[in-house]
């Protein structure tokens, strides 16, 4: 009963809080934690990511104002199809294959392809408020909540809290709180007059914060391939200028796609141009992780791949205790853990990069071998495919192929033109030099996958 009330008397207040545009100044009060980010040095303020801890009762209303938010903006259609970000049905993975796709289709067209990528510098702590009204006023939003959204944003105080000590209360005189349901999609309503450069031919893939720009030519002067790239990020650049945006200079990134069998050095010509970005000159790199996949010049992927395993095996040493030999867990339990803390790490956005040489894939087969060895207290002669087949797992590559099967489903009938398109091509035969992320589909099962489908064959005709 008491609940109950309690309910009725929240509704009761949101309604009034919608009908008078009115945010409680009590729920604008924020108490700021500082999250480390991994791989940064402890002693410097800018290796913590600021998150607002607010009270439960603001919250629920922002969920409110989002939701109505949302049916306009996303409703209507009025995000970009650029922005993947703080969007349903959207994920990192299926930006990445634009990308990913955009450039095998130039291995195979003999054009190459010169990728930008840029990050903003403190994204959700800059946005400027009254340039934010003004575009929601563009956005059509309905007069009300823009008026409710501008009460919420303005005197906003917060104290910053590190262990048990609390700083002063200062005034937030711009930027939307991280930690709130409500600033993601305010984010992607800052954003989305982003400049679109399609009639250039250069290609524009936003998530959140993170922005990339790839063009691709068949003119094999890169000077002559970089003069559309670089008009297009002197469109981005006077546009962060204008909405007071700073891009962060440590994230600027430039790669030069270029087919090859062999795994090459970065070898940059003396005569070719620089591109800039607001004056300062990115630097050309060999790869880049873009969205949590490491992406080299060649599109092997063996950079991603190590890189993954070396977290993974990092993971599987801190549960050792735990998925080891002398562990008392069932194996059932091991399993669950495995998948969810070792494999995830192994297997994100593998549509992406499933099609890559079996020799590199093997070294994350590697791993799952060697867990169920440990995990089954087996003699070391004992066949893996015995172990996979007695632990009902799969292997990695047939993990990863049904994973990718699942994935090019929803990508076929995605609401989003730019990744229909992206999908929508017949792959290369099996034996063709090129392999696009697609062949995974097609490929046979190696030596391993077909062992353990055989053991599951015979143990169906016994049943």
């Amino acid at each position: 009963m008491l609940f109950y009330t309690v309910v009725k008397l929240t509704g009761r207040d949101f309604y009034a809080c919608l009908k008078n545009c009115y945010f409680p100044p009590a729920w604008k009060e924020a108490e700021v934690i500082g999250i480390h980010k991994p791989g940064k040095p402890r002693d410097l303020p800018a290796s913590y990511r600021p998150i607002s801890l607010l009270r439960g009762l603001g919250k629920l209303f922002e969920k409110i104002l989002k939701t109505r938010l949302s049916d306009h903006l996303l409703g209507k259609g009025l995000i970009i199809d650029e922005q993947f970000g703080f969007r349903p049905a959207h994920s990192c993975s299926q930006q990445v294959l634009r990308l990913v796709e955009y450039v095998s289709e130039g291995f195979e067209t003999e054009r190459s392809t010169v990728a930008v990528f840029s990050d903003v510098a403190k994204a959700f702590d800059r946005v400027w408020h009254a340039g934010l009204i003004y575009k929601l006023y563009s956005l059509q939003v309905p007069d009300r909540l823009i008026i409710t959204i501008q009460n919420y944003l303005a005197n906003r105080h917060f104290t910053f809290r590190h262990e048990r000590i609390h700083s002063t209360r200062r005034l937030m005189r711009a930027g939307v709180p991280q930690g709130s349901a409500l600033s993601s999609l305010l984010y992607s309503a800052y954003t989305n007059d982003i400049p679109r450069p399609s009639s250039s031919g250069v290609q524009l893939a936003l998530f959140a914060d993170d922005t990339a720009l790839f063009y691709g030519s068949r003119n094999r002067s890169t000077r002559f391939t970089l003069l559309p790239l670089q008009r297009a990020i002197d469109e981005l650049g006077q546009w962060f200028r204008k909405w007071r945006i700073e891009v962060n200079p440590d994230k600027l990134a430039a790669i030069q796609f270029k087919y090859g069998k062999i795994r090459s050095r970065l070898i940059v010509d003396k005569n070719t141009p620089n591109l800039k970005m607001l004056d300062a000159n990115i630097p050309w790199q060999r790869n880049y992780k873009y969205l949590g996949v490491t992406l080299d010049k060649n599109l092997h992927f063996r950079d991603h791949i190590e890189r993954v395993r070396n977290t993974a095996l990092f993971y599987k040493a801190r549960l050792g205790a735990m998925l080891g030999r002398k562990s008392k867990l069932s194996r059932r339990n091991k399993r669950t853990i495995y998948k969810m803390c070792i494999r995830a790490v192994m297997t994100y956005a593998s549509p992406v990069f499933a099609h890559a040489a079996p020799k590199a894939l093997h070294r994350l087969q590697v791993i799952q071998n060697k867990f169920c060895g440990a995990a089954t207290d087996a003699h070391w002669c004992v066949c893996n495919s015995i172990l996979h087949w007695d632990l009902e797992l799969p292997t990695i590559s047939k993990y990863m192929k049904e994973a990718s099967k699942r994935f090019y489903d929803i990508a076929g009938s995605h609401p989003n033109a730019l990744l229909r398109t992206v999908v929508d091509y017949q792959p290369p035969s099996p034996t063709h030099l090129i392999h696009r992320p697609r062949n995974v589909l097609t490929d046979p099962p190696d030596a391993l996958t077909a062992a353990v489908e055989s053991l599951n064959d015979v143990n169906d005709m016994h049943d």
